[in-house]
């Protein structure tokens, strides 16, 4: 199979702007190659030199003053230009006055909560928690030639103590908590559980994990999903109603949170 990172000679270049470290993107891109497909990225914030400018979020960068506001005078066509949100409407309003600069937005956003002429209606490519973390990385090319092999535990799960009311958090706080009680075997990390840098550590010598949205709305599936099926383990999960969509049905299980018991 022809790997799409290694195109002989990428024609498209495209500016990342994020708050996010360049190192996250990488992370996700076989030998750290800032290239896949016909198209090679930058996330020099100072690059004048591309054809497509994608903005992951906001403009601010990483390890800057997020309470300055930023701007780019443009190198492409505004139609050469993509918003990607990564919040659900119940957390984040990114507001029309800002998406409406775009040429098109890649979101999972209904419409009436983020309009745009050109919107992609879709799961937007979300960053992996798995594998990175403050004191240890796994490279995607150890990811494809090492997946976890030995799995010595049964099931895991990554515990958040966010219980907004607002939002789903309380309601997946109240999920997990239940499940702590009705499973005393399941191993919990996160904050006031096992201390968690890698989110492989949670789940590479397990079998299965339980991993809980924090919205559920068509096309938003985040890292909760995708990490654990880097980690080979099958996921108990509740989310995305069209999860399937993306991935054979029987790669997870669907869980209600209102029946932890079930």
């Amino acid at each position: 199979m022809t790997n799409p990172s290694v195109e002989q000679t990428p024609k498209i270049r495209v500016k990342v702007i994020s708050p996010i470290p360049e190192r996250y993107f990488l992370h996700q891109l076989p030998q750290g190659n800032p290239v896949w497909g016909s198209c090679r990225f930058s996330f020099d914030p100072t690059d004048r030199h591309y054809d497509w400018l994608v903005v992951y979020e906001d403009l601010r960068t990483a390890n800057k003053d997020p309470r300055k506001n930023r701007f780019e005078e443009l190198a492409c066509p505004r139609r050469h230009t993509m918003l990607t949100t990564s919040e659900p409407s119940s957390i984040k309003h990114y507001g029309n006055a800002y998406a409406s600069q775009f040429g098109c937005v890649l979101t999972s956003q209904e419409a009436w909560a983020l309009p745009h002429p050109d919107r992609i209606f879709s799961q937007a490519g979300l960053i992996w928690m798995y594998g990175i973390g403050a004191h240890h990385e796994i490279a995607f090319d150890d990811m494809v030639a090492h997946p976890p092999a030995v799995k010595a535990h049964d099931l895991s799960m990554v515990f958040s103590p966010k219980r907004m009311r607002h939002t789903l958090h309380h309601r997946r706080f109240s999920f997990m908590r239940d499940l702590m009680q009705f499973l005393p075997e399941m191993h919990v990390y996160g904050r006031g559980a096992r201390p968690l840098d890698d989110k492989a550590e949670a789940l590479d010598a397990y079998r299965y994990h339980v991993a809980i949205e924090n919205y559920i709305g068509p096309h938003h599936w985040t890292e909760k999903l995708s990490d654990a099926f880097l980690g080979l383990t099958l996921p108990f999960y509740a989310g995305c109603p069209n999860a399937a969509d993306y991935f054979p049905p029987e790669s997870f299980i669907p869980v209600d949170m209102k029946d932890p018991a079930g």
